[in-house]
């Protein structure tokens, strides 16, 4: 009897092994996970030199990692088995008080200092005025937050070199870092921050652009939803927390404006998104390499941004002051020096997340048409 329910049991791990394996090669791959909001790795191809330096293998293993079937239901599964054995992690998320999941991030910071040094550059050869605007992390917001196995670590050093080389290099970059630690102003399910967080960005950053921050009382808040699931409960499985609201800080005349997107229009808010996966879409639709605001007021002064997706729900204050130009340098492969000079733009913001500004060469772009 014994052999027979060891037989079954071993046939039946055969059937399920063999099923996954045959759903693996037979169901085609994607290119993007909208749970994660990330692209998903495509099969690496072969070659010997690949295979002995180790760099075929270890793609090969990212590639079965993101195109296994059913992963999503494998990573939700995980981060229970994880909670029960009393750890606090899944997939690079931590699960903290108050049902914050924290995104682990690794810092480069010899990236981060390269990074300064071609914004100096871009300023210096273009003529205008740049103001550089670095956004904490999730784990810097919520540091005492973290469970004890892993101690609030001081980040006060990185940032500390931050400012101390862009005042070496004498770029314009006001503390962001203290005020949004400060106050809710990040969504606990997601490694962006709230409107409220990107109101205090905007009030923040007025005295340094040199326009003058409307009140909270200028704005009507209006809560657009209150099931938010952000890139980190959706990355780590712990979909047990408690979900996000995302409120809109909305004014008169907000939807007067003109806004296209790589040339197609869209509007400020896209109520559609709040229907799909990635609700933070709500702010412009999402991901664009180029986004121009406008309105028919004359007089209007341009305002050159490059930035990453945290722009996206500071739009709407700038725009009160501004005509916008956002550029994504991820996807944007054009000249922002020449775009500069074609648009006569005086006032450059850069805006980014420390964590994109400090491991992400994308900002070496502003460097294409510069001598």
């Amino acid at each position: 009897m014994k052999r027979k329910i060891d037989l079954i049991t071993i046939t039946a791990g055969v059937m399920v092994v063999v099923m996954l394996m045959a759903a693996f090669i037979i169901v085609p791959d994607k290119n993007f996970s909208h749970k994660e909001n990330r692209s998903l790795s495509t099969a690496p191809k072969f070659s010997v030199k690949g295979l002995f330096s180790g760099e075929y293998t270890s793609d090969l293993a990212e590639y079965i990692s993101d195109q296994f079937v059913l992963r999503d239901e494998f990573v939700a599964v995980k981060a229970y088995c994880e909670l029960i054995q009393g750890k606090c992690e899944n997939n690079g998320v931590i699960y903290a008080e108050n049902d914050t999941l924290i995104a682990k991030n690794v810092i480069t910071e010899n990236v981060m200092q390269q990074n300064l040094e071609t914004v100096k550059q871009f300023e210096k050869q273009t003529g205008v005025s740049v103001f550089l605007g670095i956004l904490p992390r999730s784990v810097d917001v919520f540091a005492e937050r973290l469970p004890d196995t892993y101690p609030n670590q001081n980040n006060d050093i990185l940032w500390q070199k931050l400012y101390a080389s862009a005042n070496t290099l004498k770029i314009t970059a006001p503390n962001l870092y203290e005020p949004l630690c400060e106050g809710n102003n990040y969504y606990r399910t997601d490694h962006h921050y709230t409107s409220m967080g990107a109101y205090q960005t905007y009030r923040l950053l007025g005295d340094t652009i040199g326009y003058k921050a409307k009140s909270t009382d200028f704005f009507e808040q209006e809560i657009v939803s209150r099931d938010f699931c952000g890139t980190s409960m959706r990355t780590s499985g712990f979909y047990f927390a408690k979900k996000d609201k995302i409120t809109l800080f909305r004014y008169d005349d907000d939807n007067t404006y003109k806004i296209t997107a790589d040339g197609k229009n869209i509007n400020l808010y896209d109520m559609s998104s709040l229907k799909n996966t990635d609700q933070y879409a709500v702010f412009l639709g999402g991901n664009h390499a180029r986004v121009d605001i406008t309105r028919n007021d004359k007089n209007r002064q341009k305002l050159l941004v490059v930035r990453d997706s945290f722009a996206d729900s500071l739009a709407p204050f700038l725009a009160i002051h501004y005509d916008l130009i956002m550029l994504d340098l991820r996807y944007y492969t054009e000249s922002a020096a020449q775009l500069v000079k074609d648009e006569k733009i005086e006032k450059v913001l850069i805006l980014e997340s420390i964590d994109e500004f400090a491991t992400s060469k994308n900002i070496s772009y502003l460097r294409k048409g510069l001598q």
